[in-house]
């Protein structure tokens, strides 16, 4: 088999995009084949999924799956490629150049246009959401002065039927006054000029069948939270309208995936790391591991392998039904040796879980973010360019908080899985983004 794949041409076995043997091969669906990896991140890069040799666009993510032939004909030729003369290595294909750089105008014109395009549904999306929030809002209002105007007028009638009750009384007793008997005088035998008090003794007027005033009162203030309350109902319409992008937000981060690996080298000793570097526990005794600069020492973290300085990157965390954890972003440059604070300030951009039940944004000092329903599984998007660093709830798309900042150094997922607390904290934090789900 070997002297039959050594008659086959070299570029059989080359990935286009690294020009180098073929690792974990995966085949798209037009028919040509890269590296796992180099696809993963070429597609990473670029808005839209097309292949990279034919541009072919793919409307629906691709399955990838590591293609096991092509996998075994690049290791065997890996092992008995021939070694090309040091002359021959040094030879440029000039016209491949040209035609690359020909090909590479062409994607950056074509992705332009799909920006504007992109740029254009923006545009209409707010025009069309924002013009629905401000008919809304206009249609609440209309609605809560013409509910002020009827209970204003409802309470005109009330007054005016309680005046007309009034002067019936009025016009009653002096009708009773005028009927009753003559006026009596009564007078003072304890002063030296005598007073007069004049009495009008009403005979056929019942004081049970006159009303008590003393307890009809108007408020004066009739309209104390009114407008509140008002406004906290469209507060919610706006809130759910908010929800609704943010779950369309996420689904648009979703191509943005990266592959997440943690660095086994940087977990602190009471940390355990699995074998496939997906998962991080807290342990009850001290690991021997060897000293590493990079390495936290006293406080429980652990960063990724991968660090971003650029673009736009999404991954997502599992948390299940643990009581504390916190994760997020570092500074590459972040102190991991003794205790310090974890803020933006010292390079964190980090949210988290108190064991009290509290979620935290961990500014300085924190910012405590109320939460609707318990996340189990989150989502981190990094916008490097626009300073941002975004959660939202993997399982309802709703977002939970964004941290805006500058960024100068290249950033690395961080993770902490928290204290055991008499081992009801045990479980992992899981990462369960990959390159394949894009």
């Amino acid at each position: 088999m070997a002297s039959t794949i050594g008659l086959l041409p070299e570029k059989h076995f080359l990935c286009t995009l690294c020009r180098d043997i073929f690792t974990s091969p995966v085949t798209i669906p037009c028919g040509h084949s890269f590296c796992l990896s180099c696809l993963c991140r070429y597609w990473a890069r670029h808005q839209s999924k097309y292949c990279p040799h034919c541009k072919r666009m793919f409307i629906d993510k691709p399955d990838l799956s590591v293609n096991h032939i092509l996998a075994d004909i690049s290791d065997n030729y890996r092992k008995t490629r021939p070694q090309k003369p040091p002359d021959e290595e040094m030879v440029i294909d000039v016209e491949q150049l040209i035609q690359e750089r020909l090909q590479k105008i062409e994607r950056l014109k074509y992705s332009l246009e799909i920006q504007k395009g992109s740029y254009l549904r923006e545009v209409r999306e707010s025009q069309k959401v924002f013009s629905a929030l401000v008919n809304a809002m206009e249609k609440s209002h209309k609605a809560l002065v013409a509910a002020i105007e009827e209970q204003e007028r409802d309470e005109e009638k009330r007054v005016e039927a309680l005046v007309n009750e009034l002067k019936h009384e009025i016009q009653e007793l002096r009708k009773e006054s005028a009927e009753s008997d003559p006026q009596i005088t009564v007078n003072g035998d304890q002063s030296h000029d005598a007073k007069q008090v004049t009495l009008n003794i009403i005979s056929t007027v019942s004081l049970a069948d006159l009303k008590d005033w003393s307890k009809v009162t108007i408020e004066t203030d009739p309209c104390i939270g009114v407008t509140r309350r008002a406004l906290s109902d469209m507060m919610e319409k706006m809130k759910a309208e908010v929800n609704r992008l943010s779950k369309s937000e996420v689904k648009r981060t979703e191509k943005y995936t990266v592959d997440v690996n943690l660095s086994p080298k940087t977990a602190n000793p009471y940390l355990s790391v699995s074998d496939d570097r997906k998962q991080v526990r807290r342990t009850e005794k001290l690991k021997e591991v060897p000293e590493h600069p990079k390495r936290f020492d006293r406080v429980a973290n652990v960063l990724a392998k991968e660090s971003f300085g650029s673009g736009r990157c999404y991954w997502e965390v599992e948390v299940g039904e643990k009581i504390e954890w916190t994760l997020g972003v570092v500074r590459q440059s972040i102190n991991r040796k003794g205790k310090f604070t974890v803020c933006p300030a010292n390079g964190f951009w980090t949210l988290g879980l108190k064991a009290g039940g509290q979620y935290i944004a961990n500014t300085c000092p924190v910012t405590p973010v109320a939460l609707e329903q318990r996340p189990k599984k989150l989502g981190v998007f990094l916008d490097y360019k626009e300073g941002r660093v975004s959660f939202y709830c993997a399982e309802s798309g709703v977002h939970i908080y964004t941290f805006t900042d500058s960024f100068s150094d290249r950033l690395h997922p961080f993770l902490s899985p928290g204290r055991l607390h008499g081992g009801k904290n045990a479980a992992p934090l899981i990462i369960c983004s990959s390159f394949c789900s894009i």
